[in-house]
């Protein structure tokens, strides 16, 4: 056995805490009141529970690093990105320089970074009302997007089409961006950096309602070969653009007619089960390269061919209303091909109507040996489930 490694967890995470334990890993769990999850105690040395910007953090980490030192600091939470980041610098660990995280997790830094790199000059703008917004439209054009700075999970994004349809965007306690509109078809991109060298291992191609709310993916993505070596050659110069040298990043894009162009990116792994379907499809375990890079220094490995070969999820769309009553659901567990019917509604239950990724009520994912058939499959089974709402 080797010497014990010690590891602080921001935002926790049950996946990213099972392979450190696996790896023979101790864990410092970091979490805030709100947020913790209780059934990861048991798998903690210790925990604290306080605010991320809580003053006194940093410095009693920093006295349990002088008795037991951390080899990592991570997170693959959304809110414990830059804690985490700022930990690491306040500890003297290895990681993602905090001003990185910083503006990966500000839309607005992002465009002003990228601009003043040379990479991209998209217009972005600080908007607080309609005027704000006619403006912008004005000098740049329709259609606009309107967007949280800070925002998350599609929510309270809005496309304005016309100048008529412009209105001020709701209070909220975030500034609002407007950006111009890309047009084209919606991917992300699955990488993993090690000191600077990137793998793309996924391309993931996305199903949108309203053109913002995802409601779908699949692995790998529809894409001829030679877009396929486009965007990775894009991610690449976009994450050497953005400083982002090592862990997993999830990068959103669009194919617009001249060429890949930049939503947004995060230093963490997907969403909506994504992990799962680049399981799946491809073989790499990103949780798994995570801990394997950070303790080891270990970079991804080209995996035995996955059995499956493609994956995808679909999110059920019933309209709003009151549920009645649910069928369907026992006739399609354990199929072959279905990796998990996920439908946590019962009858009496509200269903809202779908604006954002919190809004949406279950999902369906499946492997096959195409994306085609694995996209199939979860239209086969959507349609075999009745949700009966009134």
């Amino acid at each position: 056995m080797g010497e014990m490694r010690h590891v602080v967890v921001v935002g926790g995470g049950p996946g990213l805490c099972d392979r450190l334990r696996l790896a023979g890993a101790e864990i410092t769990l970091v979490d805030t009141p709100a947020r913790y999850d209780q059934a990861l105690f048991s798998v903690a040395r210790r925990t604290v529970l306080t605010e991320y910007d809580d003053p006194a953090l940093i410095p009693q980490l920093r006295a349990i690093h002088r008795e037991t030192p951390f080899s990592a600091v991570l997170s693959l939470t959304e809110q414990g990105l830059l804690p985490a980041a700022r930990i690491a610098e306040g500890l003297g660990v290895r990681g993602l320089p905090s001003e990185v995280v910083a503006r990966t997790r500000d839309k607005f830094a992002m465009r002003t970074w990228l601009r003043d790199k040379g990479f991209s000059g998209v217009p972005c703008e600080v908007v607080r009302d309609a005027g704000d917004i006619l403006g912008f439209g004005t000098e740049h054009g329709y259609p606009v997007i309107v967007k949280p700075r800070h925002g998350q999970g599609s929510e309270r994004v809005s496309c304005f089409r016309r100048a008529e349809d412009v209105v001020t965007p709701p209070a909220s306690a975030d500034e609002y961006i407007a950006e111009v509109f890309f047009p084209g078809e919606e991917f992300s991109v699955e990488a993993f950096s090690c000191a600077g060298s990137h793998h793309v291992l996924a391309i993931t191609g996305k199903f949108t309602q309203d053109a913002f709310v995802e409601i779908g993916h699949v692995v790998p993505a529809p894409v001829e070969p030679h877009m396929t070596a486009a965007i990775k050659a894009y991610v690449g110069e976009f994450l050497d653009a953005m400083g982002i040298s090592d862990g997993c990043s999830h990068t959103e894009l669009r194919l617009t007619p001249s060429g890949p162009e930049v939503i947004e990116t995060h230093t963490r792994v997907g969403g909506d089960s994504i992990p799962t379907l680049v399981r799946q499809a491809t073989g790499h375990d990103l949780l798994d390269h995570v801990v394997q890079w950070f303790l080891d220094g270990v970079e991804p490995q080209e995996p035995a061919p996955a059995p499956s070969g493609a994956a995808a999820i679909r999110f059920f769309t019933p309209p709003p209303g009151t549920v009645a009553a649910i069928s369907g659901v026992q006739r399609w567990q354990g199929l072959p091909g279905v990796v998990k019917l996920h439908l946590p509604l019962k009858a009496g239950d509200r269903v809202p109507a779908i604006q954002d990724s919190r809004t949406r009520v279950g999902y369906v994912l499946t492997a096959s040996s195409t994306a085609e058939q694995a996209i199939d499959l979860c239209c086969q089974v959507m349609s075999g489930v009745e949700i009966d709402v009134r």
